[in-house]
C-alpha cells in the first residue's frame, strides 16, 4: 500500500471519527433517556456529515456525486429481493448464536423502533458510510480488484469494513451481518450511483432483526 492510499483511508476513518465523536461526547455529557440519546447520535452525527458532503462539494463536484440521485426501479427491485435475503440469513446468525447487545433496545417503543431503525439509522448510516466515507475512497481509489472473476471495489470493502468495525462491541454475529449489509449495500450504491438501495438494503437488515423471535 502506497503512502497515497494510507493517507487516503487515513482521511475516510478521520471523517468517522468527525461526525461520530461529537455526537457521543454530547450524549455522555448530557445523559439523556435512550430515546433522546439515539435522536442526539443520529441527528448531530448525520448533520456533521451532510457538512462535510457540502463542503467537498463547494471543492468541485456534484450531489449526485454523493449518491443524492434517483436510482432506476431495476436497482430497487434488486435491493428488495437481495436485501430481504440477506437479510433473513444475518437475523438467523443473530438469534443462532446470540450476544449482549450494547444498548437496551427492548426499552423502546414499538414506534420508536420503526422510526429509528426502520427511517431514521438507515439514512444516516448510509449518507456516512456509502454517501461520506464510500465515495471518498472511490474518488481516491477507484480500481477493482480481480477474485477469480469477481471484482471487487476497493472502496466498498474499505467501507464496508469500517462499518462493521463500528459495530464490534454488538458480537460477532452481528459483526457478520454489518460486514454482508455492506457489501450488498456498497454494491448497490457504486453500481446504481444511489444511495436509495443501500438505503433500502439497510432498513430490511433491521427489520429483519426486530422481527426475528429470541431465541
Amino acid at each position: 500500500m502506497n503512502l497515497l492510499r494510507v493517507r487516503t483511508a487515513a482521511v475516510a476513518v478521520a471523517f468517522l471519527l468527525a461526525v461520530y465523536v461529537p455526537a457521543f461526547a454530547a450524549t455522555s455529557l448530557l445523559r439523556p433517556a435512550l430515546p433522546v440519546a439515539l435522536a442526539l447520535i443520529i441527528g448531530i452525527s448525520l448533520c456533521l456529515a451532510l457538512a462535510i458532503i457540502f463542503g467537498l462539494v463547494r471543492r468541485g463536484g456534484n450531489l449526485a456525486a454523493f449518491g443524492f440521485a434517483l436510482p432506476s426501479i431495476r436497482w430497487v427491485a434488486f435491493a428488495l429481493g437481495w436485501g430481504l435475503l440477506f437479510a433473513l440469513g444475518a437475523a438467523w446468525l443473530a438469534v443462532t448464536y446470540p450476544s449482549p447487545a450494547p444498548l437496551e433496545f427492548n426499552a423502546l417503543a414499538r414506534w420508536q423502533q420503526v422510526l429509528c431503525f426502520l427511517i431514521a439509522a438507515p439514512v444516516q448510516e448510509e449518507i456516512i458510510f456509502r454517501g461520506l466515507v464510500q465515495t471518498y475512497l472511490q474518488n481516491r481509489w477507484p480500481e477493482l480488484l480481480a477474485i477469480r472473476g469477481i471484482q471487487a471495489s476497493f472502496a466498498v470493502m474499505g467501507a464496508a469494513i469500517l462499518f462493521a468495525v463500528v459495530h464490534l462491541g454488538s458480537g460477532w454475529p452481528t459483526v457478520v451481518g454489518a460486514l454482508v449489509l455492506s457489501v450488498l449495500a456498497g454494491e448497490l450504491r457504486r453500481r446504481s450511483g444511489s444511495l436509495l438501495p443501500a438505503m433500502v438494503v439497510h432498513s430490511l437488515f433491521n427489520a429483519a432483526a426486530m422481527l426475528m423471535p429470541s431465541a
